[in-house]
């Protein structure tokens, strides 16, 4: 295998097409929990990266017998790289990442340690359990919590800002809605996501409503609310189409949607969060193209 072959074998291992939306997790619990443009965001981003692109090469490794059946082309059951390779590369990435978090940032180690655990029992428990789904949520949550720990981290106490938990709760019920609509992606009868995952996608709507408690009420704050709903249901509505459609298509863009809604969170604190986090919205779209989602 020439080394462009496997440098796009890793990547599509890591999922990498979909690193823009942790980034903006990350954007949304730092300057929620009032954060300013130092450093440390920075070795966040890298460190949860490293953990994102490790959880999801480990889900192959954990999925490998599955996929031999019903995915039969991704990198594992087609030869491209070995189940003892995949354990490997994913065990790196994800301690290299936490390396990267405890050595450059603030975040607390108690939610460090619960994103990883996350990580593990989600990748372990999700063929076997449907309510696996929350863990896949909560690995999300715990990215805005990490985020928001690093900022607040004073005191050796354990503290996020109350907003910034609600919002992170938000996340766990919309990821599990995306997750149960994302489980039919490879049944040949798939038909779009039941009425509860439908649901759960929508919650989003709510996240210009919330991201808005940061900021004095005025004008402005309530045509960024009025903007923020309009945008968020317009992706929803779009999501929803293509998940009764193609359900690869419909999870990859609901995937996208992330960095938007957060996006939608985040202008209350920095304008420019939000527009790194449009960005990142846009880039997940494009590596889309190339790299597949799921």
């Amino acid at each position: 295998m020439s080394p462009a072959s496997h440098l796009r074998t890793l990547l599509i291992l890591g999922r990498v097409s979909n690193l823009p939306t942790v980034w903006s997790n990350v954007l949304v619990g730092w300057f929620l929990a009032g954060g300013s443009w130092t450093g440390e965001p920075w070795w966040i981003l890298l460190g949860m990266s490293l953990l994102y692109v490790g959880g999801m090469t480990l889900n192959d490794a954990f999925d490998a017998d599955w996929d031999r059946e019903h995915a039969p082309d991704r990198p594992v059951p087609s030869g491209k790289i070995s189940t003892a390779s995949a354990w490997t590369i994913g065990a790196i990435e994800l301690l290299g990442g936490l390396a990267v978090l405890f050595a450059g940032s603030s975040a607390h180690w108690i939610l460090l340690s619960a994103l990883v655990v996350s990580i593990l029992l989600y990748n372990w428990l999700h063929k076997r359990w449907a309510g696996s789904v929350l863990f896949m949520g909560l690995c999300r949550a715990f990215v805005y919590l990490g985020a928001g720990s690093a900022v607040v981290s004073h005191t050796s106490a354990l503290e996020v800002p109350p907003l910034l938990a609600v919002i992170a709760a938000g996340a766990v019920l919309y990821i599990a809605g995306l997750t149960l609509a994302a489980r039919a992606e490879h049944l040949k009868d798939a038909k779009g996501p039941a009425f509860f995952p439908r649901i759960l996608l929508m919650l989003p709507i709510l996240f210009p409503l919330l991201g808005s408690q940061v900021m004095p009420d005025g004008p402005v704050r309530i045509a960024l609310i009025v903007i923020g709903i309009l945008g968020v249901w317009s992706w929803l509505v779009i999501t929803r189409t293509a998940l009764r459609t193609k359900v690869p298509v419909g999870v990859a863009y609901a995937i996208a949607g992330i960095a938007f809604y957060d996006a939608s969170i985040v202008v209350f604190a920095d304008w420019r969060a939000a527009v790194a986090c449009l960005v990142c919205f846009v880039l997940t779209l494009a590596t889309q193209r190339f790299i597949p989602a799921t």
